[in-house]
């Protein structure tokens, strides 16, 4: 049996406090201020949801996922951000988290669960969690001076 403990934060200061430091390890070029601006117009917007991933009660990964409607599939689920502390990647967490996710989306009568992932190391964990890339994602940027564009973050993703 796994000594992994699956939670769902419920409290912005306690999604905050456990969120940011996992993702900052994946996504550095992301302040805490940036991060705090954005997951308060996730929630805002509706439909975000965020768990943690703790081992001895110390929080080694989280991830954030939408469950909404698409008029061409229905209900649908969005995983967003898995990320495990990289000291505990390669145990097994990840898998523990997106198993929490889908039980989630099954209840929640979700047809399908999508992704999306320009990390090599990231789609091969999708791939072997049941994911296939049955298209493409087709983005246009729409620039802000002075903002990260997207091709800046998907190049940092190639390294």
């Amino acid at each position: 049996m796994s000594d992994i403990v699956i939670q769902e934060l419920i409290g912005f200061d306690e999604m905050v406090a456990t969120l940011f430091p996992l993702i900052n390890q994946s996504n550095p070029e992301i302040d805490r201020e940036t991060f705090v601006l954005r997951l308060t117009a996730m929630l805002h917007e509706g439909g975000y949801r965020c768990i943690a991933a703790y081992r001895d009660g110390v929080a080694v990964g989280a991830a954030g996922f939408w469950i909404g409607t698409q008029i061409w599939c229905g209900r649908y689920c969005e995983p967003d951000n898995v990320v495990v502390d990289r000291e505990q990647r390669s145990g097994g967490i990840g898998g523990i988290m997106m198993s929490w996710i889908e039980d989630e989306a099954r209840k929640a009568g979700c047809l399908k669960l999508e992704t999306y992932s320009e990390r090599t190391r990231a789609r091969a964990f999708y791939r072997r969690e049941g994911y296939s890339e049955p298209g493409t994602v087709m983005i246009k940027t729409l620039p802000v001076p002075g903002a990260m564009t997207i091709e800046d973050v998907l190049a940092k993703g190639r390294r």
